[in-house]
Formats: structure tokens, sequence, C-alpha cells
């Protein structure tokens, strides 16, 4: 769903939570695109199947503005994969906490695990290659296998005020495409984000030199920590 007004994408999170659930054959589990060509192996997704459905616990929804009000969701999603030991990575309670936050990665009440675990893969796998400035080789393989849905809006005014100026801007179509359009601008407008060194934290924010913590509260914690 898109801000008539400002043409941002705004997504939901179930207020109640979401639960992860056996996968049921007789309920229709919608497949995310997952806006990545790399292979996938059938015994692989076989395997994941088995971890089953990350299901909604009710209706009520609170919404928000991904790309203004989350913009390390690449590097969060991406940082629960973890390659040893790999056993369930991400384990389910770092899928939940994710998505008790930011909600599910695609419309609708459920969704499979094991779209959740291969989202997370590729983009652990790219952010850990633009993190080792592997530029020019990201840039070719984003053109070559990273296909995420996206659209292009009219966005005038953010106030709704009538304007002589209108502009043609790119936006996700949900929070997979999300994440690869935050890691493509990461990687060609030349601003990294950082992640906060308070112990415990997951947060990332937008670098700079002289910043390390995402709050006072972080920052707080991390001198405790210290004595």
């Amino acid at each position: 769903m898109f801000d008539t007004k400002s043409g941002q994408l705004i997504w939901p999170i179930h207020a109640r939570g979401y639960e992860i659930v056996e996968w049921d054959d007789d309920v229709a589990v919608p497949r995310a695109d997952l806006g990545a060509v790399f292979y996938r192996s059938e015994l692989q997704d076989k395997y994941l199947r088995k971890r089953g459905v990350i299901r909604a616990k009710g209706e009520e929804l609170n919404e928000y503005t991904p790309m203004q009000d989350a913009v390390s969701l690449a590097r969060r999603i991406a940082d629960l994969y973890v390659i040893d030991p790999l056993i369930n990575s991400p384990t389910d309670a770092g899928i939940l906490g994710f998505t008790q936050k930011f909600g599910l990665l695609i419309p609708g009440n459920c969704m499979a695990v094991a779209d959740f675990v291969q989202t997370s893969k590729y983009l652990h796998i790219f952010a850990r290659a633009l993190d080792r400035g592997e530029k020019n080789e990201l840039r070719n393989i984003f053109n070559e296998t990273i296909v995420p849905g996206m659209t292009v809006r009219l966005v005038g005014s953010a106030s709704g005020k009538p304007t002589a100026m209108w502009n043609l801007e790119v936006e996700p179509l949900n929070l997979i495409a999300a994440a690869w359009l935050q890691l493509a601008m990461e990687l060609t407008n030349g601003k990294p984000l950082k992640k906060c060194e308070a112990p415990g934290c997951l947060e990332w924010f937008s670098y700079r030199s002289n910043k390390r913590f995402c709050d006072n509260r972080c920052k707080l914690a991390f001198h405790r920590s210290s004595k």
C-alpha cells in the first residue's frame, strides 16, 4: 500500500505478533518473490519447508514507512544469517524478533520460513561482500541476479499541496524489495551504514566517523559494560 501524497510504501505489522507453526498442506501459503535468482536446491527447499510457516496471531494492524522508519532493514535481515554454525540459521527466535518489529517480508498474514531464510542468506552474502569493498563485482551481480519487486511513483509535495514540481521515484513493493533497494543505495551513494557498538544492540545507522551508538541509551549501556 502506498501513501498517495508521499508515494512511499506503507507496511503493516500485526499488533498481536507472530508465531511459527507447522506447514499444513491444506492451507495455502504464499511463496515469496525473493528478488534474486541465486541457485536454490530442491533438497534444501524440502528441508527448510519442515521449519514451518510464520503466521500472524491476529488481524489488528499497525503501520509504518519502511524506507523512512527502518533504514537498516537489509542489514538487520542479513545479520540474522550466521555461516558458522549454520544449523537453523536464522533461528526461529531471530525470525520472530524481526517480524515483531518490522512485520512479514511479503503482504498477507503468513509466509514460509524457507523464504525468510533464503532472503536472509542472499542479503547476508551481498552485505558481507559490500563490507569487503567488492563494489565493482557487486554491481555486476546486482544487475545480473537481483530482480526485486519495484514500482515507480509520481511524487509531488509531501504535504499534498499543489506543486509544479513532480518527480519519478522508485519504491519497493514489499520488505524484500525494500531491503535490496537499501543495499543498492548503500553500494551506489557512498553512504554506508554502521552497526551500533553497544552490547546486544542489533541496530544500524547512517555512518559518521564520530558516532558509535544508535542512541544515548546504548551509549550508556556500553560504558556501564566497560567498567
